[in-house]
């Protein structure tokens, strides 16, 4: 049955709509469910979660061994997805949908979400099984199903994300309670949940790796992993863990065999300095990776001795923020630093920074030596009139198409050593 050739026609079909072949009886495919073999994952930001729940089958890919990642969720494919990934009893009596027929391909998959308490359908009688399913229903559902409470106000925690005004009513408590539990992931910007954005294919794959590793049933991601820095972690708070039976949840054991003498809080806020050049230009939407910045003083732990000295040099990302598709500025996400010859993954990010903008009544000699991608330069240029002398052409550049004058800038002018200060996100321990 490994054979493409053998698969039957609607084995193919199980395949494209992305989800195991459990979701699904009577069919059984064979075909390896490792994310390995995902062309389109390998330097995607949810990788990690999309391998460990490709491995287990709790997800799959495409028949020409693409996952996907991007690509928009409706509620029919999350019911199957959650019946692959949860084993809860039925916590109410089966019903059916007008607009789900037996013979609808997810049939199954939709009567076990409701029956076990993770979804349910419209006041009208539908269950709207192709409708695209946002964010904030998904973190709903796990929150319902797993029967998930807030801890603490519910306005409380969501002050967590800059946009939590936007959570609608219904789904603040159910929204708290993921975030209280870690499950929330937010991509490019953590402090962003876009709620009522569709969920993606990787959003719903972090969200679940997320929620399994609440339930003590999955490892957490490595903190070298780039992905760990978009695990939204509450103000002030311990993260927790639960089960699925409603009880508040615990505080993890502390990291006490850590030696205080090497840590750097959380909350640590210190300088930074580009020495490539003194000004760093991009436009609204652009990715900058493999960014590298340096450390301007000691970074020392909460008895004055240095943990991270000056000049260490910090590894992370500048990306785009948006908010219901209008661009914020731009923020520097750290991934690692070195301290002498040593690498260590390390969680940093700056605050949202819109820069100064770049017009055509910009000084040229404002923008000189500044470090730039190509496409900006060529942005510049056309804003300007001229070719400008600029310094080193940032690597790793990728994405974002200028927006219009009239929603926002065209370029951003960036000081780093006055714009781009780091706040620590998760307490640092360097080894002796």
């Amino acid at each position: 049955m490994s054979n493409v050739r053998h698969w039957s026609s609607a084995s193919a079909v199980l395949l494209a709509l992305g989800v195991a072949s459990s979701a699904v009886a009577p069919f059984v495919v064979s075909a390896p469910a490792s994310a390995a073999n995902f062309s389109d994952t390998r330097s995607h930001w949810a990788r990690p979660f999309i391998d460990t729940l490709a491995d287990r089958q709790i997800i799959a890919g495409f028949p020409d061994g693409t996952f996907k990642p991007d690509a928009p969720v409706t509620r029919a494919q999350f019911a199957a997805i959650v019946k692959n990934a949860f084993s809860n009893s039925a916590v109410r009596v089966s019903r059916g949908f007008g607009d789900v027929p037996n013979t609808y391909w997810g049939a199954a998959a939709i009567g076990k979400a409701y029956e076990t308490g993770f979804m349910s359908g419209y006041p009208d009688g539908a269950f709207k099984p192709e409708q695209q399913i946002p964010k904030v229903q998904v973190l709903v559902a796990l929150s319902s199903g797993l029967n998930f409470t807030p801890a603490r106000p519910a306005d409380t925690t969501l002050t967590t994300f800059r946009d939590g005004g936007e959570i609608p009513a219904y789904a603040k408590s159910g929204v708290a309670a993921a975030a209280e539990r870690n499950v929330v992931v937010n991509y490019p910007n953590v402090s962003f949940l876009n709620p009522n954005e569709t969920a993606t294919r990787a959003d719903v794959a972090a969200y679940i790796y997320q929620t399994l590793v609440n339930q003590g049933k999955l490892p957490p991601i490595a903190t070298s992993e780039g992905a760990n820095n978009y695990i939204a972690r509450l103000n002030g708070s311990t993260p927790t863990t639960g089960s699925n039976t409603g009880s508040n949840p615990t505080p993890t054991t502390p990291q006490t065999a850590l030696n205080p003498r090497y840590l750097v809080p959380q909350g640590t806020s210190f300088n930074i300095r580009y020495l490539g050049s003194q000004k760093i230009v991009v436009t609204p939407g652009e990715t900058i990776n493999n960014l590298t910045l340096r450390v301007v003083d000691d970074l020392k732990n909460p008895q004055g001795q240095v943990v991270i000295p000056r000049d260490s040099d910090i590894v992370g990302q500048l990306i785009p923020v948006t908010s219901n598709g209008q661009v914020l500025g731009t923020q520097f996400i750290a991934q690692r630093v070195t301290i002498g010859s040593q690498a260590y993954p390390f969680s940093a990010r700056s605050q949202v920074v819109s820069g100064q903008p770049v017009t055509q009544n910009t000084n040229p000699g404002t923008l000189k030596d500044a470090a730039t991608s190509a496409a900006t330069s060529a942005v510049l240029a056309t804003i300007l009139g001229q070719k400008i002398d600029l310094g080193n052409i940032l690597a790793g550049a990728t994405g974002g198409q200028p927006a219009t004058q009239t929603q926002t800038p065209n370029v951003i002018l960036i000081d780093p050593s006055a714009d781009l200060r780091l706040t620590v996100s998760n307490d640092f321990y360097a080894n002796p």
